[in-house]
This record gives C-alpha cells, sequence and structure tokens, in this order.
C-alpha cells in the first residue's frame, strides 16, 4: 500500500537522527527513528548505514527513539529474529510447493494462478528476510545464532542523515522504498517533522 509520505507535495527536509556504532567490521549508523516504527522487522536492517554517510553530531538529535545503551540488545535481538523469519519463510514455501505439487499430481484442481500468486509472495517475504540477514551477518561479522556471543557491538555517537522529501519523491532510495511499501514509515515522516519543528 503506497502512502505518500508528503501528500500536500511541498518539499521539505528533514534529518533522521542515527545511533553510530563499531563492530568488528567497521563503523555503522542505524536510524534511531524509523526503526522502532516499522512494519516488519525484516526491513529495520535495511536502515543500517556506514558511518561515513552520515553527518556526526556531538550531542543525541531530536527525534531519537532508539537510545545507546539500547543499541546492542536491538540489533542483536533482530539478528536473532531475521535467522528465524528466514527459515521460516523458506520452510513455508518449500511445503506450499510440495503440497500443490501432490494436488496436481493426484488431478485436484486449486486454482493454477491462486497457487502462482502465494508463491511470489513467498518467494518476496524470503528475499527480504534473506537480504535482511545478510545484511546483519556482514555488520555484525557472525553466521548463526552459536556464535552471538562473539559480536561486538560498541555504540561511538550520534549522527544525521538529512532527508529532502517533494511529494512522494525522497531523496534516499532506501527510504523512498520503505516509504512506498510500509504505511508505518510513511504515517511517522510528518511526526518527526512536526518534533524538528518543535525544538
Amino acid at each position: 500500500m503506497f502512502i505518500p509520505p508528503n501528500p500536500a507535495g511541498e518539499s521539505m527536509k528533514v534529518r533522521v537522527p542515527y545511533v553510530v556504532f563499531e563492530t568488528k567490521t567497521g563503523k555503522y549508523g542505524i536510524d534511531a527513528y524509523f526503526f522502532m516504527r516499522l512494519e516488519k522487522a525484516e526491513r529495520r536492517a535495511t536502515l543500517i548505514k556506514r558511518a561515513d554517510e552520515l553527518t556526526a553530531v556531538e550531542s543525541p538529535p531530536p527525534g531519537l527513539i532508539l537510545t545507546k545503551e539500547a543499541l546492542e540488545g536491538h540489533l542483536l535481538s533482530l539478528f536473532l529474529t531475521l535467522y528465524e523469519l528466514s527459515g521460516e519463510r523458506f520452510r513455508r514455501r518449500a511445503w506450499h510447493m510440495r503440497r500443490w505439487s501432490l494436488w496436481r499430481l493426484i488431478g485436484i484442481p486449486t486454482g493454477h494462478q491462486r497457487h502462482i500468486d502465494i508463491d511470489e509472495r513467498l518467494a518476496k517475504e524470503n528475499r527480504e528476510a534473506m537480504l535482511a540477514l545478510a545484511i546483519l551477518r556482514k555488520v555484525l561479522g557472525i553466521k548463526g545464532p552459536e556464535e552471538i556471543e562473539r559480536a561486538f557491538v560498541r555504540p561511538i555517537g550520534y549522527a544525521f542523515l538529512e532527508l529532502e522529501v517533494n511529494g512522494s519523491e525522497v531523496s534516499d532510495p532506501v527510504y523512498r522504498e520503505l516509504f512506498r511499501i510500509d504505511p508505518h514509515a510513511g504515517m511517522a515522516l510528518p511526526w518527526l517533522k512536526m518534533k524538528e519543528k518543535g525544538q
């Protein structure tokens, strides 16, 4: 469902707050505003950027919801959730294909196009979960839950990413796609603008 982040069409700039952190693979920043508001967990990993893409600030920026103190717990919890989700989505798709194949084999009509649509939806969900898991594996430098104790996450500061929004056009492609597919993100954008104005 598409919800224009700025339906009035007026151009606006917002600064999205980020928590900057270090792992054994490098320095990154994670969105500290939309991260907590997204509808699906697998979309949260896309809000991690390399630290050099962000503008560092001395004090916590306006609109901050995710804090430095809570960062490690959220990242590790997200990793475990994505690990489970990616396996679950794969199993659901395989189960659906096996059941459909069996019905076809014994000649029970079940609606060819309906099954194709279901398979496409499950395949998309599986890809989304696998991509998110790959991002976190790269950032945290671990492959599975058995390595989670070896993960190193050290918060080092705050930063922001400036977005320019003009109607449904957004300057950053990741946020453009999120506002297009995730209604929670689109609805949260005007609130960030209001909070900034109130500061």
